[in-house]
Order: C-alpha cells, then structure tokens, then sequence
C-alpha cells in the first residue's frame, strides 16, 4: 500500500504540472481533454487513500461522499436546490444520474485536502468548524474558473462574485458540512504524515491550477484567494516550527 501511495502521489504530481502548463495557460488541446478526468480520478484517489487512513472504523464515508456528492449534484442539476440551476457542457466521461461520475472524485479530493488542511490548526471541533469552509474556499477559486474560463459547466442565474449564484457557496458550505459531521465522527489520529502533508499540498495545488488559470485570464481576485492558501499554509506551517524550537530550547 505504501509503494502505491508513494507512485500515486508521484504520477498525480507530474500529471498537475502537465495541467498546470496546458489548462492553466489554455493550451489543451480538445483531443486531449480526457486528461481532466484522470486529474480529478487521481486527486480523488489519493485523497480517498487518506481517507482510508484516518477513517479507520468509517471507512464506508469514502463511497458515501463519492456517490452521496454525485447524488446532491444531481438534484441541483434537475431541480436547482441547493447549489442553484445550471448545466454541465463538457464531457467528463461517464454519467451517473445525468451526473459525471468525475464529480464524485472532486468531491473526494476537496473533502480529503480540506480535511488534511485543517489539521493545521490542532483546536477542538476543528473538522466540522473549518473543513466546510474551507471547502468553499476552494471553490471560491474552482468555480470562476471553471464556468466562465472553462464553460464546463454554465449558471442560469448570475451572482456578485464573478456572476456566480451566491446560493451555490451556501450549497457547497451544507454540502460539505454534512460529510465533515460524519467524517468528525469517525476520524481518528494520522499516523501517516507523509499522506497527510501531500494532501496539505493537494490543497495548495488545488488552489495554484485554478488561480493561474484565473490570473491568465484576467480573473485577479480570485488568483489573491488563491494566494492567499499558500500565505496562509506558510504562516501555520512556520508557527508550528518556532513552536518545535521554543519546546526544545526550554528542554
């Protein structure tokens, strides 16, 4: 298990500068669009290895999550509740309930960075607390990019953040909260922290394709929100090694 994880996180790393160079400067060619769904199949994979790992009595949250976020979507596509009324364009492959079954594996990925990601802050209550929200920051910078750079997938109704419904975010935030109540639930200590630093990373790298892409396309307000995961991880991360210092100069 550990060599696979390790060629994983290798393969979907070299995957991500690929795409950060072809989608993040438009230079994807149509033929080679499929390379999307495998991007997300890998994120989502290797954020469900972690998943595997944390949730070591709750297992059964990895499909729940991959198909339970491919359910909600699916009545959001046909009835607009909760995310509001829009419409995919693209083809992500193989559809579930008029639903790409590639939607299953963003769900996972943005679920197990968030999750990896707020472990950053060690404060009681800490998953259900900060994990949705940190879900909708990341799609504060997926979905600018993705419906109005991209059109995979296109709102009915318009928003005041980049023409976005404002009732997706609270969509996303519910969404989000109901999988971090149950993943509170279960979750139990890293022991791994390999996997789950390279998903602290998933979600930094989440947020540099979609804030590039942004940033290229004149979308600068969402390259800031973006910015502003890598500042923040910068931060967190340089607390966390004072903090080691002060505790081995005191001993």
């Amino acid at each position: 298990m550990e060599r696979f994880q390790k060629w994983l996180w290798l393969f979907f790393s070299v995957w991500f500068v690929i795409g950060l160079i072809l989608v993040g400067f438009s230079l994807l060619p149509p033929w080679l669009e499929w390379a999307n769904a495998v991007f997300l199949f890998a994120s989502g994979l290797y954020a469900g290895l972690y998943f595997w790992h944390v949730l070591p009595k709750g297992r059964f949250i990895i499909p729940f999550i991959f198909f339970g976020s491919i359910l909600i979507e699916s009545i959001g596509v046909h009835t607009g509740w909760p995310f509001g009324t829009y419409r995919y364009e693209s083809d992500f492959g193989v559809q579930l309930l008029g639903v790409p079954i590639t939607i299953g594996a963003a769900w996972l990925s943005v679920m197990g960075a968030s999750l990896a990601f707020s472990r950053l802050f060690p404060f009681r209550y800490n998953t259900v607390i900060l994990v949705p929200l940190f879900a909708v920051w990341l799609d504060l910078a997926i979905d600018p990019v993705a419906a109005n750079v991209k059109s995979y997938w296109l709102w009915q109704d318009g928003g005041f953040y980049y023409d976005i419904p404002t009732q997706n975010f609270f969509g996303w935030y519910g969404t989000a909260l109901v999988f971090s109540l149950l993943i509170a639930r279960y979750q139990g200590r890293a022991t791994n922290v390999v996997l789950e630093q390279n998903n602290q990373y998933l979600f930094l790298m989440l947020h540099t394709l979609f804030g590039v892409t942004a940033g290229v396309a004149g979308l600068y307000g969402v390259t800031l929100i973006s910015l502003s995961a890598l500042i923040v991880y910068f931060i967190m991360k340089r607390g966390v090694v004072v903090e080691r210092s002060t505790q081995k100069q005191i001993s």
